[in-house]
């Protein structure tokens, strides 16, 4: 059975005005993400990801703590991000961006794909980018408002980014 994007919205408003959707939402969530045009996935598995960044980092990751709970713009209450991220940035933002949340160990992503059109990434160097202001807190207790913190992040992306081009950092593509 093929599911449109409208197709599938469709169903999550009727699922949403009958009762129960929390449940059946989640139930239709993948099926609805894998041909809906509006949004984008991870191309690689976020573990994956995590132990590239932490082997940029030189950081050797444990078991005891804890990962981050990861959410995508398409299946996160607005709300939800802006109580996420309202002490750590002064402020609720009024759209959704990527950020670690320091307070609930989250990390939030936007899916949308005009906006990796329009800053040519993608979901995977976001989440690296992610990961490592989540290594740079946990690992070696920094605080995000230095702006080192930033740089480095961006660094570790864009190592990433050529990594996933089959290019060793440093060598020009």
């Amino acid at each position: 059975m093929h599911v449109t994007g409208f197709d599938a919205a469709a169903r999550s408003a009727r699922l949403v005005l009958t009762g129960g959707a929390v449940v059946l939402l989640a139930l239709l969530g993948p099926l609805a993400a894998a041909d809906d045009a509006e949004t984008i996935r991870l191309q690689q598995d976020p573990r994956e990801i995590l132990e590239s960044v932490a082997r940029q980092m030189n950081v050797t990751l444990r078991a005891d703590e804890p990962l981050p709970k990861i959410h995508l713009e398409s299946a996160t209450p607005l709300e939800r991000f802006q109580d996420a991220v309202e002490k750590q940035w002064n402020f609720r933002p009024p759209r959704f961006a990527n950020v670690y949340a320091v307070a609930s160990n989250e990390i939030y992503l936007t899916d949308d794909p005009g906006y990796y059109r329009r800053v040519r990434r993608t979901l995977d160097e976001s989440l690296a980018h992610e990961f490592a202001h989540y290594l740079q807190v946990r690992y070696f207790a920094a605080n995000l408002s230095d702006e080192t913190c930033e740089t480095e992040a961006v660094a570790v992306q864009m190592a990433f980014r050529l990594a996933q081009a089959g290019h060793a950092p440093g060598e020009a593509g």
